[in-house]
């Protein structure tokens, strides 16, 4: 079997022409599936970019779906609670839920909406199962899928759902989650998952949420994230590759991607200023905005620009102001600038800490050292440390006093 794979369409992004951008290019992510005849069409969540859509993004949306025009199938959703006969128009789309589109227990899902009016299966913590026979031979593919939830619980919620493979056929399972190895930071509000959590036995693991593109094999597991479809955050990582969708090919294992026709061009750029003046800063800038906008582009660029360091003496951020060619570009400028003093204020400040914590460490070793020459059992050294450094010699004298007692 042949399979379209895409995912964080963000449909309702934005406005004005962006907003438009997002249903033009889910209409071009359905041509391209139905052009090369796929037998179904996975979205790994984020398909909305609210999880309320307004009357007007609904309006769109489902001019979306009517492109994917064709009869109605009948489809068996495997959930925990059941089997689920559940039917579909045109190309089955099997999607999951995103971090935008979740919602509690009590409140109903967009993605329910859309089941309901057979636009496509709404899959979480369940399996749908394809069956193919040309030629004689049989073909077996099973979806199986957890939407997105709160990073804090997703570790715990993926163990709960314990996805297995299923034998004598092609498994694959989508999931909408950070990871720990993609982030620059570990913390498990931001992700809890690692990739070594990941179920073992699954021809491909699908993932949407981070919007870049990005295939890796782990441990035997082949891994793929999809990336989004637009440009949603303006990450670095997003301006090196191109925005498309995957096909892949059940059978010889093979995933091709295939870029949209026209796209937005990402410009990503970092500037380091040191002990500058506003003039200066914006000399720099415009050089780099005028740069990027030397070539002709089919959609307006955007451009995302991160300027830190240091001001000259006599300045402060609010002085840095630029004017920027809103009409050729469409612009994201942060400024993390301080005074050249300040900086190096900070940098002294942070050395003479660095040098107390030196010669402190160095004092806390010669008292453990001297503790237990003196064959001190149980002796609090940290205790007396701290009361010595601090000037409580009273307080240490009794603690020794009531040790030698």
């Amino acid at each position: 079997m042949l399979v379209g794979i895409f995912s964080d369409t963000h449909l309702g992004f934005g406005s004005d022409e962006r907003s438009e951008e997002t249903f033009s290019r889910f209409k071009e992510a359905i041509e391209l599936f139905k052009e090369k005849k796929v037998d179904f069409i996975l979205h790994a969540g984020d398909l909305f970019d609210s999880a309320t859509p307004t009357q007007e993004v609904w309006l769109s949306t489902f001019d979306c779906f009517a492109k994917n025009n064709g009869s109605i199938k009948e489809l068996k959703k495997n959930t925990r609670t059941g089997e689920k006969n559940v039917f579909v128009k045109g190309v089955p789309i099997i999607a999951i839920h995103g971090t935008h589109e979740h919602r509690g227990k009590d409140f109903a899902n967009a993605l329910d909406v859309l089941e309901e009016s057979n636009a496509l299966v709404h899959l979480h913590v369940g399996n749908i199962v394809f069956e193919k026979e040309i030629n004689g031979v049989k073909e077996k593919v099973v979806v199986h899928g957890m939407g997105g939830v709160p990073e804090k619980h997703a570790k715990e919620v993926l163990s709960l759902y314990d996805p297995k493979p299923i034998s004598s056929a092609i498994n694959i399972i989508l999931f909408h989650q950070s990871f720990k190895e993609f982030l620059p930071f570990d913390d498990d509000m931001v992700a809890s998952l690692s990739l070594a959590d990941l179920p073992d036995g699954f021809d491909l693991i699908i993932n949407g949420h981070l919007h870049w593109v990005d295939e890796q094999v782990i441990e035997g597991k082949r891994f793929l994230l999809t990336g989004s479809s637009v440009f949603t955050q303006m990450k670095n990582l997003e301006s090196k590759k191109e925005k498309g969708v995957f096909f892949f090919d059940t059978l010889t294992k093979k995933l091709d991607f295939v870029p949209y026709k026209v796209q937005r061009k990402l410009f990503y750029e970092k500037i380091n200023f040191d002990n500058s003046t506003p003039e200066e800063i914006n000399s720099v800038v415009e050089e780099k905005i005028n740069s990027f906008l030397s070539s002709d582009f089919e959609m307006k660029p955007l451009i995302r620009l991160k300027i830190v360091g240091s001001l000259a003496k006599g300045f402060s951020q609010s002085d840095v102001k630029f004017s920027l060619p809103e009409e050729k570009a469409i612009f994201s400028i942060s400024k993390e600038l301080v005074v050249e003093d300040f900086k190096k204020k900070m940098l002294e400040l942070k050395e003479m800490q660095n040098q107390k914590k030196g010669v402190l460490d160095l004092g806390l070793t010669i008292l453990e050292k001297n503790v237990e020459e003196a064959n001190l059992k149980n002796f609090d050294t940290s205790r007396m440390f701290e009361l010595l450094s601090s000037g409580d010699t009273e307080t240490a004298q009794k603690v020794l006093l009531s040790e030698k007692a």
